[in-house]
Parts: structure tokens; C-alpha cells; sequence
């Protein structure tokens, strides 16, 4: 019998497996962060054009009013392991998005997200008030247009639109 030291394990192998170990452990008594504010004015966001001329204007007074319907759309969710489900889906996304150096353009998130959605049998259309929510929070942000993550700055952003919509769903 082969000692475990000696046992070699693929890292492909791992990766994936991690993200769902990461994902499955989060203590949601311990999820301290809370929801980003959204700034007080108007943003422009560059969405990686040639040149930075393709920019999008972010309308900040409408995240707003997405994120509260976010909100509102989770708590009418009575069933509490699917708000459990629901609340380590999104913190777990944004704490991969904290560490995640690898990503080059937002789309690449996007094949991540719906493995470990399936991979915990998240069924989105069980609460589609709830899931039309959260993709009208996701446009009004900008994210429905694929975006370069060349910067650290653009990084933050990113995971900062996952970090607002687990504030949105914290329990």
C-alpha cells in the first residue's frame, strides 16, 4: 500500500475541488463582510476597448435601487437552507474573486460560477422573482458586458459586485 507521501495528485485535479471545498465551508455565522456602499455620483466605467473608448456610464442611484431589490426579492425566500445556499453562493464567489490573480476579462467567471452552481444543484429558476433580481443588480453594474481585469482597481471592482450582492443576502 502506497504511503500518502508518496501519492501524486494531479493539481488540475484539485483546483476545482478547492473552489468547492472553499465554497461548501464558509462559516455563515463567521461572513463579516459588509455590503459596499456605492458612491455617491455617477461612474464611468472603461469596459477594456481599444483605447479605453468603449466605456459604460454606471448609473449609481440604480444599483442602488437593484441591490434593495435583491434584498427585498431574499427575504420573501422562506425556505432557510436555500437562503443558506443562496448566501454562500454569492460570499463564495466573491471571496474567490478576492484571490483569483488568473482571470484576464470578467467572462471567464462566468463557466466557474455556473459549475459550482450546479455542483450544489442550484435549480435558478426555483425563485425567478429572486433571479431576475440579482441579473438586473448584475447589468445596472455593468457586468453584463465583458470586462478587461488588467488592474488591480478593475479586480476590486469585480469582486466588489459580489461582495454587495452577499451583503444583500446576508442572514
Amino acid at each position: 500500500m502506497a504511503k500518502l507521501s508518496e501519492t501524486k495528485i494531479s493539481l488540475a485535479a484539485l483546483i476545482p475541488w478547492a473552489l468547492v471545498l472553499v465554497l461548501g465551508t464558509l462559516k455563515v455565522s463567521e461572513f463579516t463582510h459588509p455590503p459596499l456602499s456605492p458612491p455617491t455620483v455617477d461612474q464611468v466605467v472603461d469596459t477594456g476597448g481599444d483605447g479605453g473608448e468603449e466605456e459604460t456610464e454606471v448609473d449609481v442611484d440604480e444599483v442602488a435601487e437593484s441591490i434593495a431589490f435583491v434584498e427585498s426579492e431574499f427575504n420573501k425566500i422562506e425556505n432557510e437552507d436555500d437562503r443558506i445556499l443562496i448566501y454562500k453562493l454569492l460570499s463564495g464567489a466573491a471571496e474567490y474573486l478576492k484571490h483569483a490573480k488568473n482571470l484576464d476579462n470578467t467572462s471567464q467567471f462566468d463557466p466557474i460560477l455556473a459549475r459550482v452552481q450546479t455542483s450544489y444543484g442550484w435549480d435558478r429558476e426555483r425563485y425567478p422573482e429572486f433571479t431576475d433580481a440579482v441579473s438586473s443588480y448584475l447589468v445596472a453594474s455593468g457586468y453584463d458586458e465583458p470586462r478587461k481585469l488588467d488592474s488591480q482597481e478593475d479586480r476590486d471592482w469585480f469582486q466588489g459586485i459580489f461582495e454587495s450582492l452577499s451583503g444583500a443576502v446576508k442572514l
